[in-house]
């Protein structure tokens, strides 16, 4: 079961191996995938060393579905610091600039409250990155110290939104 969004009729559900093995194919080249998945993530990547990077076994992983059933957009969540954390935001390079940004932040928010009962939540964005950026904002977050205790990576912006 997933969740509706008004907007778009678009739908959030749990990934699959399938759904992985899409997403594999929108990586060009090392820094696409260094700049979504972080700097460890291998690349070239095989299917075994892409399901370690992406913590397959051990994150809450989910894909924005379309109203046809294309999958346009990849997240996961986690509990971080007492938020949902949003990571590894990706939409489909034949789909961006039409929306789909937003909706997969609003519908992985709500799985993220769903899951860890939080109401404030963060994510972490290539600084350069002006696009995801102004997803984000319009989403309502806001760039933040970096959480105690992480390493900080001068290239990445972190960023929270409480819950309203």
């Amino acid at each position: 079961m997933g969740i509706k969004s008004d907007m778009t009729k678009s739908l959030l559900v749990s990934a699959s191996i399938a759904h992985v093995e899409e997403l594999m194919s929108w990586f060009r080249d090392r820094e696409a995938v260094s700049n979504w998945g972080g700097s460890p993530f291998r690349y070239p990547f095989s299917r075994e060393s892409f399901l370690e990077d992406v913590y397959w076994d051990r994150m809450p992983t989910f894909v924005l579905l379309d109203t046809v059933g294309t999958m346009v957009g990849f997240g996961q969540t986690y509990e971080k610091e007492e938020r949902g954390h949003l990571a590894r935001l990706i939409v489909s390079p034949g789909h961006r600039g039409k929306g789909h940004g937003t909706v997969l932040v609003e519908q992985l928010s709500e799985k993220a409250r769903e899951l860890f009962s939080c109401s404030e939540f963060s994510l972490f964005v290539v600084g350069d990155n002006e696009v995801a950026t102004r997803c984000y904002a319009k989403a309502g977050f806001e760039e933040a110290s970096y959480p105690s205790g992480d390493i900080h990576y001068p290239s990445y912006k972190f960023m929270i939104r409480k819950q309203s």
